[in-house]
Protein backbone atom coordinates (compact mmCIF):
# COMPACT_ATOMS: atom_id res chain seq x y z
CA UNK A 1 0.00 0.00 0.00
CA UNK A 2 2.98 2.68 0.86
CA UNK A 3 3.64 1.91 -3.04
CA UNK A 4 1.04 2.20 -4.62
CA UNK A 5 0.76 5.58 -2.37
CA UNK A 6 4.10 6.73 -3.94
CA UNK A 7 3.02 6.03 -7.28
CA UNK A 8 0.16 7.41 -7.34
CA UNK A 9 1.80 10.56 -5.57
CA UNK A 10 4.64 11.07 -8.12
CA UNK A 11 1.73 10.78 -10.95
CA UNK A 12 -0.43 13.50 -8.90
CA UNK A 13 2.50 16.17 -8.75
CA UNK A 14 3.44 15.45 -12.48
CA UNK A 15 0.26 15.78 -13.42
CA UNK A 16 -0.04 19.02 -11.45
CA UNK A 17 2.81 20.80 -12.69
CA UNK A 18 1.84 20.43 -16.26
CA UNK A 19 -1.15 22.40 -15.12
CA UNK A 20 0.86 24.70 -12.69
CA UNK A 21 3.31 25.43 -15.41
CA UNK A 22 0.45 27.31 -17.27
CA UNK A 23 -1.63 28.64 -14.28
CA UNK A 24 1.26 30.51 -13.12
CA UNK A 25 2.68 31.89 -16.28
CA UNK A 26 4.75 34.98 -16.34
CA UNK A 27 2.32 37.84 -16.28
CA UNK A 28 0.67 35.90 -13.85
CA UNK A 29 2.84 35.70 -11.34
CA UNK A 30 3.88 39.63 -11.94
CA UNK A 31 0.44 40.31 -10.57
CA UNK A 32 0.70 38.21 -7.70
CA UNK A 33 3.92 39.57 -6.88
CA UNK A 34 2.93 43.55 -7.28
CA UNK A 35 -0.55 42.46 -5.53
CA UNK A 36 1.48 40.82 -2.58
CA UNK A 37 3.68 43.62 -2.29
CA UNK A 38 0.67 45.93 -2.54
CA UNK A 39 -0.93 44.03 0.21
CA UNK A 40 2.12 43.82 2.45
CA UNK A 41 2.07 48.28 2.37
CA UNK A 42 -1.73 47.39 3.21
CA UNK A 43 -1.47 45.29 5.87
CA UNK A 44 1.35 47.57 7.42
CA UNK A 45 -0.80 50.58 7.36
CA UNK A 46 -3.64 49.13 8.66
CA UNK A 47 -2.02 47.22 11.69
CA UNK A 48 -0.79 51.04 12.72
CA UNK A 49 -4.77 51.88 13.71
CA UNK A 50 -6.00 49.00 15.22
CA UNK A 51 -6.76 48.72 18.81
CA UNK A 52 -7.65 46.26 21.13
CA UNK A 53 -11.30 45.54 20.93
CA UNK A 54 -13.70 42.50 21.29
CA UNK A 55 -15.12 43.11 16.98
CA UNK A 56 -11.25 42.73 15.91
CA UNK A 57 -10.81 39.69 18.04
CA UNK A 58 -14.47 38.47 16.23
CA UNK A 59 -13.23 39.36 12.90
CA UNK A 60 -9.39 37.92 13.56
CA UNK A 61 -11.24 34.57 14.39
CA UNK A 62 -13.93 34.24 11.72
CA UNK A 63 -10.51 34.58 9.20
CA UNK A 64 -8.44 32.22 11.31
CA UNK A 65 -11.49 29.82 11.12
CA UNK A 66 -11.62 30.21 7.63
CA UNK A 67 -8.43 29.19 6.48
CA UNK A 68 -9.01 26.19 8.71
CA UNK A 69 -11.59 24.82 6.88
CA UNK A 70 -9.33 25.17 3.80
CA UNK A 71 -7.60 22.25 2.59
CA UNK A 72 -9.18 18.69 2.01
CA UNK A 73 -8.12 14.85 2.57
CA UNK A 74 -6.49 14.35 -0.49
CA UNK A 75 -6.56 10.70 -1.21
CA UNK A 76 -6.20 10.18 -4.32
CA UNK A 77 -8.21 6.93 -4.98
CA UNK A 78 -9.74 6.05 -7.96
CA UNK A 79 -13.08 4.20 -8.95
CA UNK A 80 -11.55 0.79 -9.77
CA UNK A 81 -10.58 0.59 -6.09
CA UNK A 82 -13.57 -0.22 -4.99
CA UNK A 83 -13.36 -3.14 -6.67
CA UNK A 84 -9.77 -4.45 -6.93
CA UNK A 85 -8.84 -3.13 -3.72
CA UNK A 86 -11.68 -4.10 -2.01
CA UNK A 87 -10.23 -7.55 -0.02
CA UNK A 88 -7.31 -5.25 1.28
CA UNK A 89 -9.23 -2.72 2.72
CA UNK A 90 -8.19 -3.24 6.39
CA UNK A 91 -4.44 -2.50 4.99
CA UNK A 92 -5.66 0.06 2.86
CA UNK A 93 -5.49 2.23 6.47
CA UNK A 94 -1.51 2.92 5.94
CA UNK A 95 -1.90 3.76 2.45
CA UNK A 96 -4.94 6.79 4.13
CA UNK A 97 -2.51 7.61 6.92
CA UNK A 98 0.05 8.83 4.53
CA UNK A 99 -2.78 10.94 2.40
CA UNK A 100 -3.51 12.82 5.51
CA UNK A 101 0.30 12.96 6.05
CA UNK A 102 0.77 14.52 2.73
CA UNK A 103 -3.15 16.32 3.14
CA UNK A 104 -1.18 18.83 5.94
CA UNK A 105 1.64 20.24 3.68
CA UNK A 106 -0.37 23.17 2.06
CA UNK A 107 -2.50 24.03 4.73
CA UNK A 108 0.45 23.80 7.66
CA UNK A 109 2.17 26.09 4.72
CA UNK A 110 -0.78 28.41 4.85
CA UNK A 111 -1.56 28.57 8.52
CA UNK A 112 2.23 29.23 9.22
CA UNK A 113 2.71 32.34 6.71
CA UNK A 114 -0.90 33.77 8.08
CA UNK A 115 0.23 33.23 11.94
CA UNK A 116 3.44 34.58 11.16
CA UNK A 117 1.27 37.89 9.32
CA UNK A 118 0.41 38.28 13.16
CA UNK A 119 3.65 39.38 14.67
CA UNK A 120 3.49 42.76 14.02
CA UNK A 121 -0.23 42.75 15.24
CA UNK A 122 0.22 41.08 18.63
CA UNK A 123 3.47 44.09 18.99
CA UNK A 124 0.20 47.06 17.99
CA UNK A 125 -1.96 45.31 20.49
CA UNK A 126 0.34 44.94 23.59
CA UNK A 127 1.41 41.68 23.83
CA UNK A 128 4.46 39.70 23.54
CA UNK A 129 4.75 38.78 19.61
CA UNK A 130 7.05 35.93 20.20
CA UNK A 131 4.89 34.06 22.26
CA UNK A 132 1.52 35.24 20.86
CA UNK A 133 2.64 33.91 17.32
CA UNK A 134 3.88 30.55 18.59
CA UNK A 135 1.44 29.89 20.23
CA UNK A 136 -1.09 30.59 17.69
CA UNK A 137 0.94 28.67 15.00
CA UNK A 138 1.10 25.57 17.09
CA UNK A 139 -2.73 25.66 17.99
CA UNK A 140 -3.21 26.54 14.44
CA UNK A 141 -1.83 23.05 13.30
CA UNK A 142 -3.06 20.81 16.11
CA UNK A 143 -6.68 21.89 15.08
CA UNK A 144 -5.84 21.72 11.27
CA UNK A 145 -4.63 18.06 12.00
CA UNK A 146 -7.74 17.27 14.13
CA UNK A 147 -9.84 18.38 10.86
CA UNK A 148 -8.14 15.93 8.56
CA UNK A 149 -8.81 13.27 11.38
CA UNK A 150 -11.95 14.08 11.05
CA UNK A 151 -12.45 13.84 7.14
CA UNK A 152 -10.44 10.63 7.71
CA UNK A 153 -12.91 9.45 9.49
CA UNK A 154 -15.27 10.25 7.03
CA UNK A 155 -14.59 7.68 4.91
CA UNK A 156 -15.45 5.19 6.93
CA UNK A 157 -18.65 3.76 8.05
CA UNK A 158 -18.97 4.85 11.27
CA UNK A 159 -22.33 5.33 13.83
CA UNK A 160 -21.84 8.93 14.05
CA UNK A 161 -21.55 11.76 11.46
CA UNK A 162 -18.57 12.82 11.11
CA UNK A 163 -19.59 15.67 8.61
CA UNK A 164 -21.31 17.20 11.82
CA UNK A 165 -18.82 16.46 14.13
CA UNK A 166 -16.00 18.51 11.69
CA UNK A 167 -18.81 21.87 12.34
CA UNK A 168 -18.39 21.09 15.61
CA UNK A 169 -14.78 21.53 15.53
CA UNK A 170 -14.54 24.80 13.27
CA UNK A 171 -17.31 26.06 15.95
CA UNK A 172 -15.11 25.27 19.04
CA UNK A 173 -11.88 26.76 17.22
CA UNK A 174 -13.43 30.18 16.35
CA UNK A 175 -14.54 30.17 20.55
CA UNK A 176 -11.06 29.13 21.25
CA UNK A 177 -9.52 31.82 18.81
CA UNK A 178 -11.88 34.82 19.88
CA UNK A 179 -10.28 33.84 23.13
CA UNK A 180 -6.74 34.07 22.45
CA UNK A 181 -7.34 37.10 20.34
CA UNK A 182 -9.11 39.08 23.20
CA UNK A 183 -7.02 37.74 26.08
CA UNK A 184 -4.01 36.07 25.24
CA UNK A 185 -2.91 33.13 22.57
CA UNK A 186 -2.41 30.95 24.76
CA UNK A 187 -5.69 30.13 25.89
CA UNK A 188 -6.62 28.84 21.96
CA UNK A 189 -3.50 26.34 22.74
CA UNK A 190 -4.62 24.92 25.91
CA UNK A 191 -7.85 24.14 24.34
CA UNK A 192 -6.62 23.00 20.95
CA UNK A 193 -3.84 20.48 22.86
CA UNK A 194 -6.80 19.01 25.29
CA UNK A 195 -8.85 18.60 22.51
CA UNK A 196 -6.29 16.76 20.84
CA UNK A 197 -5.10 14.45 23.24
CA UNK A 198 -9.16 13.48 24.18
CA UNK A 199 -9.61 12.21 20.36
CA UNK A 200 -6.22 11.08 20.40
CA UNK A 201 -7.04 8.95 23.00
CA UNK A 202 -9.95 7.96 21.79
CA UNK A 203 -9.23 7.53 18.29
CA UNK A 204 -8.17 3.48 17.97
CA UNK A 205 -11.24 2.76 19.29
CA UNK A 206 -14.01 4.43 17.01
CA UNK A 207 -11.48 3.13 14.48
CA UNK A 208 -12.12 -0.11 15.44
CA UNK A 209 -15.92 0.29 15.00
CA UNK A 210 -16.03 0.92 12.00
CA UNK A 211 -14.97 -0.30 8.05
CA UNK A 212 -13.99 1.88 5.24
CA UNK A 213 -16.14 3.25 3.06
CA UNK A 214 -15.04 2.91 -0.78
CA UNK A 215 -17.63 4.48 -2.17
CA UNK A 216 -17.90 7.55 -0.32
CA UNK A 217 -13.77 7.12 -0.44
CA UNK A 218 -14.25 7.97 -4.12
CA UNK A 219 -16.94 10.65 -4.67
CA UNK A 220 -15.39 12.33 -1.87
CA UNK A 221 -11.92 12.25 -3.99
CA UNK A 222 -13.71 12.92 -7.19
CA UNK A 223 -15.45 15.88 -5.94
CA UNK A 224 -12.20 17.53 -4.49
CA UNK A 225 -10.24 17.06 -7.98
CA UNK A 226 -13.37 18.66 -9.58
CA UNK A 227 -12.59 21.88 -7.72
CA UNK A 228 -9.12 21.49 -8.74
CA UNK A 229 -9.75 20.92 -12.75
CA UNK A 230 -12.51 23.53 -12.50
CA UNK A 231 -9.97 26.37 -11.12
CA UNK A 232 -7.24 24.99 -13.60
CA UNK A 233 -9.94 25.68 -16.37
CA UNK A 234 -10.18 29.08 -16.01
CA UNK A 235 -6.53 29.34 -17.10
CA UNK A 236 -6.42 26.24 -19.59
CA UNK A 237 -8.80 23.88 -21.04
CA UNK A 238 -8.89 20.72 -18.98
CA UNK A 239 -9.86 17.36 -21.12
CA UNK A 240 -12.80 16.12 -20.33
CA UNK A 241 -14.13 19.20 -18.12
CA UNK A 242 -17.33 20.33 -19.16
CA UNK A 243 -18.68 23.55 -18.26
CA UNK A 244 -22.15 23.82 -16.71
CA UNK A 245 -24.67 26.03 -18.20
CA UNK A 246 -27.48 27.74 -16.67
CA UNK A 247 -31.02 29.82 -17.24
CA UNK A 248 -30.48 32.63 -15.79
CA UNK A 249 -33.55 34.28 -16.20
CA UNK A 250 -33.08 37.46 -13.90
CA UNK A 251 -30.20 38.20 -16.87
CA UNK A 252 -32.73 38.11 -19.95
CA UNK A 253 -33.23 41.75 -20.01
CA UNK A 254 -29.47 42.01 -20.80
CA UNK A 255 -29.80 39.75 -23.78
CA UNK A 256 -32.50 42.29 -24.79
CA UNK A 257 -29.52 45.52 -25.38
CA UNK A 258 -28.60 43.22 -28.85
CA UNK A 259 -31.38 42.54 -31.38
CA UNK A 260 -30.92 38.94 -32.60
CA UNK A 261 -30.21 39.89 -36.25
CA UNK A 262 -27.45 39.30 -38.89
CA UNK A 263 -25.11 42.24 -38.38
CA UNK A 264 -25.10 41.21 -34.28
CA UNK A 265 -24.77 37.42 -34.74
CA UNK A 266 -21.24 36.94 -32.96
CA UNK A 267 -22.08 40.13 -30.44
CA UNK A 268 -25.78 37.95 -29.69
CA UNK A 269 -23.94 34.78 -28.99
CA UNK A 270 -20.97 36.17 -27.02
CA UNK A 271 -22.96 37.77 -24.64
CA UNK A 272 -25.34 34.78 -24.44
CA UNK A 273 -22.39 32.50 -23.79
CA UNK A 274 -21.04 34.88 -21.20
CA UNK A 275 -24.55 35.08 -18.50
CA UNK A 276 -25.44 31.84 -18.87
CA UNK A 277 -21.92 30.11 -18.59
CA UNK A 278 -20.58 28.73 -15.78
CA UNK A 279 -17.11 29.65 -15.66
CA UNK A 280 -16.28 33.06 -17.36
CA UNK A 281 -19.42 34.92 -15.74
CA UNK A 282 -18.51 33.44 -12.10
CA UNK A 283 -14.89 34.22 -12.78
CA UNK A 284 -15.60 37.94 -13.94
CA UNK A 285 -18.02 38.29 -10.92
CA UNK A 286 -15.60 37.60 -8.28
CA UNK A 287 -12.46 39.39 -9.25
CA UNK A 288 -14.85 42.37 -9.69
CA UNK A 289 -16.21 41.67 -6.32
CA UNK A 290 -12.50 41.49 -5.14
CA UNK A 291 -11.30 44.37 -6.89
CA UNK A 292 -13.79 46.50 -5.43
CA UNK A 293 -13.21 45.88 -1.81
CA UNK A 294 -9.18 46.20 -1.88
CA UNK A 295 -9.99 49.50 -4.17
CA UNK A 296 -12.46 50.26 -1.36
CA UNK A 297 -9.89 49.82 1.98
CA UNK A 298 -6.62 51.31 0.10
CA UNK A 299 -6.37 55.16 0.81
CA UNK A 300 -2.90 56.68 -1.80
CA UNK A 301 -4.71 57.80 -4.82
CA UNK A 302 -1.79 55.87 -6.73
CA UNK A 303 -1.87 53.07 -5.19
CA UNK A 304 -5.79 52.79 -5.95
CA UNK A 305 -5.18 53.50 -9.07
CA UNK A 306 -2.48 51.13 -9.65
CA UNK A 307 -4.21 47.63 -8.15
CA UNK A 308 -7.29 49.14 -10.28
CA UNK A 309 -4.97 49.15 -13.41
CA UNK A 310 -3.88 45.42 -11.94
CA UNK A 311 -7.53 43.99 -11.79
CA UNK A 312 -8.65 45.41 -15.38
CA UNK A 313 -5.94 43.72 -16.59
CA UNK A 314 -6.49 40.29 -14.71
CA UNK A 315 -10.10 40.37 -16.31
CA UNK A 316 -8.60 40.71 -19.47
CA UNK A 317 -6.29 38.97 -19.73
CA UNK A 318 -8.61 36.02 -18.05
CA UNK A 319 -11.32 36.84 -20.32
CA UNK A 320 -9.30 36.46 -23.87
CA UNK A 321 -9.80 32.88 -23.81
CA UNK A 322 -13.49 33.33 -24.64
CA UNK A 323 -12.72 34.52 -27.80
CA UNK A 324 -11.95 30.93 -28.76
CA UNK A 325 -15.07 29.05 -27.05
CA UNK A 326 -17.18 28.26 -29.95
CA UNK A 327 -14.52 27.16 -32.53
CA UNK A 328 -14.82 23.68 -31.51
CA UNK A 329 -18.56 23.57 -33.04
CA UNK A 330 -19.08 23.45 -36.83
CA UNK A 331 -21.90 25.01 -36.90
CA UNK A 332 -20.67 28.35 -36.48
CA UNK A 333 -18.49 28.17 -39.22
CA UNK A 334 -21.57 27.60 -41.21
CA UNK A 335 -23.05 30.95 -40.24
CA UNK A 336 -23.66 33.35 -43.40
CA UNK A 337 -21.81 36.46 -41.38
CA UNK A 338 -18.37 38.25 -42.34
CA UNK A 339 -15.34 37.03 -41.08
CA UNK A 340 -14.04 40.20 -39.34
CA UNK A 341 -17.42 40.28 -37.18
CA UNK A 342 -16.36 37.87 -34.55
CA UNK A 343 -12.79 39.63 -33.61
CA UNK A 344 -15.15 42.87 -33.64
CA UNK A 345 -17.75 41.73 -31.43
CA UNK A 346 -15.49 40.18 -29.33
CA UNK A 347 -13.63 43.37 -28.54
CA UNK A 348 -17.05 44.86 -28.00
CA UNK A 349 -17.91 42.78 -25.29
CA UNK A 350 -14.46 43.10 -23.52
CA UNK A 351 -14.64 46.58 -23.80
CA UNK A 352 -18.40 46.75 -22.21
CA UNK A 353 -17.24 44.46 -19.40
CA UNK A 354 -13.75 46.15 -18.58
CA UNK A 355 -15.80 49.78 -18.62
CA UNK A 356 -18.50 48.51 -16.38
CA UNK A 357 -15.20 47.41 -13.92
CA UNK A 358 -13.81 50.93 -13.83
CA UNK A 359 -17.35 52.82 -13.38
CA UNK A 360 -17.40 50.30 -10.54
CA UNK A 361 -13.89 51.04 -8.77
CA UNK A 362 -15.06 54.83 -9.67
CA UNK A 363 -17.98 54.55 -7.61
CA UNK A 364 -16.39 53.28 -4.93
CA UNK A 365 -13.79 55.45 -4.78
CA UNK A 366 -16.59 58.03 -4.76
CA UNK A 367 -18.52 56.68 -1.73
CA UNK A 368 -15.27 57.25 0.00
CA UNK A 369 -14.72 61.04 -1.02
CA UNK A 370 -11.69 59.91 -2.54
CA UNK A 371 -12.26 62.34 -5.36
CA UNK A 372 -8.53 62.42 -6.92
CA UNK A 373 -8.42 58.44 -6.68
CA UNK A 374 -11.84 58.21 -8.33
CA UNK A 375 -10.39 60.74 -11.29
CA UNK A 376 -7.54 59.12 -11.58
CA UNK A 377 -9.35 55.51 -11.76
CA UNK A 378 -11.86 56.87 -14.56
CA UNK A 379 -9.37 58.51 -16.60
CA UNK A 380 -6.46 56.09 -16.15
CA UNK A 381 -8.95 53.33 -16.15
CA UNK A 382 -10.62 54.32 -19.40
CA UNK A 383 -7.04 54.87 -21.23
CA UNK A 384 -5.50 51.51 -20.13
CA UNK A 385 -9.55 49.54 -21.48
CA UNK A 386 -8.72 51.42 -24.70
CA UNK A 387 -4.92 50.30 -24.88
CA UNK A 388 -5.91 46.47 -23.85
CA UNK A 389 -8.76 46.05 -26.17
CA UNK A 390 -7.30 47.89 -29.21
CA UNK A 391 -3.32 46.73 -29.43
CA UNK A 392 -2.73 43.87 -26.12
CA UNK A 393 -5.89 41.97 -26.51
CA UNK A 394 -5.58 42.30 -30.50
CA UNK A 395 -1.75 41.48 -30.33
CA UNK A 396 -2.73 38.43 -28.04
CA UNK A 397 -4.81 36.93 -30.21
CA UNK A 398 -2.87 37.16 -33.66
CA UNK A 399 -0.46 35.16 -31.96
CA UNK A 400 -2.66 32.65 -31.72
CA UNK A 401 -2.95 32.48 -35.38
CA UNK A 402 -6.39 34.50 -35.71
CA UNK A 403 -6.54 37.66 -37.91
CA UNK A 404 -8.71 40.59 -36.46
Amino acid sequence: MIQLWRTRLRQHVQEQQKYLRLVFNDHFVLILLILFGGALYAYSQIVKTLQPSGWLALGLALIFTGFLSLGQLATLAEAPDQIFLLPKAEAFKAYLLKARHYSMILPGVLLTFTSLAMWPLFAQLGQDPASGTMALLVSSWLFKDLDLWLQFLQRYRLPIRWHHQRLILLSIAFIALFGGFYLHPAMTLLVALILNLIFRWQLKSVLDQGRLNFSALISLEEARMGRVYRFYNLFTDVPGLANSVHRRRYLDGLLKLVKPQQATTWLFLYLRGFLRGGEYLGLYVRLLVIGAVIVAVLSPWWLVLGFAILFLYMVGFQLLPFYYQYDDIVFVHLYPVAPEQKPAAFEQLLTVLLLIEVLTFTLVTLVRLQWLAAGSIFIGGGLFVWAFTRWYARMRLKQHHVMI
